[in-house]
């Protein structure tokens, strides 16, 4: 349908060109009509007219006028120009104002319609092209929704590839490297709005300055908020802009709000540290609402009791390595930690171990596209809300960690070439003994070069991470036999050195090798 407007100050006129009209586009016109200059603009004004027939002659404001104003507040309408006046210098006025057709009465009937077919079908082509240009925005929207997501978590759970960061600053184009995080925390919203209620907060965070925004796990969005080195009132002036965000957040959400601030770092490096300091600020809060500064904690029991985040990174890279009894070790030192710290705060370890589901799940997606759809989540969502004691969360979560560890491993499996996979069976046959990748690729008969890009790429760990994970394992194993000395399981494990053997344990399960004994 297009809508038309003819504008002249004679009826019979109008009259003519409607029938014209109605009849060689039968159904496909609304006609709109106007008697003046100021009746065209007010018709214009309410409606979203594509195509406009203007005379120029008309009383009060002209055609030249009239078409000089609609073209400032609707500069798509298509206006052809009917007019007895015949001179240059409206034909020229006309030309400037990019009218799409001048005619010059009188018109025949053929001229009147072909000029109008002409004139929807350049309507169609900008329907189109505005229609591609709405898909194009809508995707890259979505692609950097996700992109920001990943920087997000680049930051929060780094790694030694610099270069991937730098990307991201680079896309973004963050130039200083100066930030603070704030972590803020919805209540007692209805999963089933979470979309729009996540839009909706996306929209009023970034309205209130440059951010990144990551996505909404459980009930809190981290943002990563970059911030002028040269500003020597930056700190004061973050503190008034988050009071007034604060307040915009709660009014337009209709929830209680909570924001957990973290202090300026120079250097993001330091990006893991401000995000602890970030979730330290709102557990170190009894308040229900309101922002919360790290900087206002420094001499709280928090920030002696740092949260552990090296262990919930280790269980991320377990887990993506399918170490299903690291990951086991980890998680119990990681609940270990809340029920020390936050004994009586289950909404605490409620939100903290989701989050590690969803980053698990994540990684698992990432193989295996067609893991975890919905209705997985809905079922998820579901059995947490019943949940009230301690006991059955852990072991809620963990099974379903557990679920995606299987799956993961499995993947790897499946993918594993032929030579890999013989690789792999020789170095777990031979554990106890020397291990080098140049004895391996002899047997397997291909180069070292190759053999060791293979490797990596097949398994997702390089060579000697790779033994050292299987030796752990062999160990953890091998401890459970409690006739067996330390130095004896040492020695199988492929370790000559008993000391050497305990502090890599440690450093790799996070519990010594009695300790882990004694666990079991």
């Amino acid at each position: 349908m297009y809508k038309v407007l003819l504008a002249d100050d004679e009826q019979i006129v109008i009259d003519s060109l409607t029938f014209i009209l109605e009849r060689n586009f039968p159904g496909q016109l609304e006609i709109c009509t106007a008697r003046s200059g100021s009746d065209a603009i007010q018709v214009c004004q309410t409606n979203k007219i594509d195509i406009a027939f203007m005379d120029i002659s008309m009383p009060g404001l002209n055609g030249i006028e009239a078409i000089k104003a609609i073209k400032e507040f609707s500069p798509s309408v298509l206006v052809i120009v009917l007019t007895a006046f015949d001179r240059f210098d409206y034909a020229q006025q006309a030309i400037n104002l990019g009218v799409f057709e001048y005619l010059s009465k009188p018109v025949n009937r053929n001229r009147i319609a072909e000029t109008m077919r002409n004139a929807m079908t350049s309507v169609d082509i900008g329907r189109r092209k505005q229609q591609t240009e709405i898909q194009i925005r809508e995707k890259l929207d979505s692609v950097v929704n996700i992109v920001e997501s990943d920087f997000i978590y680049t930051l929060i759970f780094p790694s030694d590839k610099t270069g991937d960061l730098e990307s991201y600053l680079d896309f973004f184009n963050i130039k200083d490297s100066s930030f603070y995080f704030m972590t803020i925390e919805i209540h007692d919203f209805v999963d089933s709005g979470r979309t729009q209620l996540y839009l909706t907060l996306r929209d009023i965070v970034l309205s209130s300055g440059s951010c990144i925004i990551g996505p909404l796990m459980r009930n809190r969005v981290v943002v990563f908020v970059p911030v002028d080195s040269a500003n020597p009132a930056a700190a004061e002036e973050i503190r008034q802009s988050l009071v007034l965000l604060h307040s915009r957040l709660s009014t337009r959400l209709g929830h209680r709000i909570r924001i957990g601030v973290s202090s300026i770092e120079t250097q993001l490096t330091r990006s893991l540290p401000a995000y602890n300091d970030s979730l330290k600020a709102l557990i170190g809060s009894e308040e229900l609402s309101g922002v919360f500064h790290a900087a206002d904690f420094t001499d709280s029991p928090i920030s002696s009791a740092a949260y552990p985040a090296d262990t919930e990174k280790k269980i991320l890279d377990r887990a993506l390595s399918g170490d299903l009894q690291s990951v086991h070790t980890l998680y119990g030192t990681l609940c270990g930690w809340f029920a020390a710290h936050y004994p009586d705060d289950l909404q605490v370890l409620k939100t903290t171990l989701f989050s590690l589901l969803v980053l698990v799940r994540a990684q698992t997606r990432q193989m295996q596209s067609q893991f975890g759809g919905f209705a997985v989540w809905k079922d998820t969502f579901r059995q947490l809300q019943a949940i009230t004691d301690r006991e059955t969360l852990e072991n809620l979560i963990l099974s379903n960690i557990d679920e995606c560890i299987g799956v993961i491993s499995e993947h790897k499996q499946n993918r594993m070439s032929p030579i890999i996979l013989k690789a792999c069976t020789i170095i777990n046959e031979n554990l106890s003994q020397e291990i080098s990748l140049e004895e391996i690729s002899r047997r397997v008969e291909i180069s070292p070069f190759y053999f060791s890009k293979l490797f990596k790429e097949e398994t997702g760990e390089n060579f000697i991470d790779y033994i050292t994970m299987c030796r752990m394992q062999r160990a953890k194993d091998l401890l459970r036999d409690h006739s067996r000395s330390i130095k004896e399981i040492s020695a199988e494990s492929g370790y000559s050195d008993p000391n050497y053997f305990s502090k890599l344990f440690k450093k790799i399960v996070g519990l010594t090798p009695t300790e882990f004994r004694e666990s079991i």
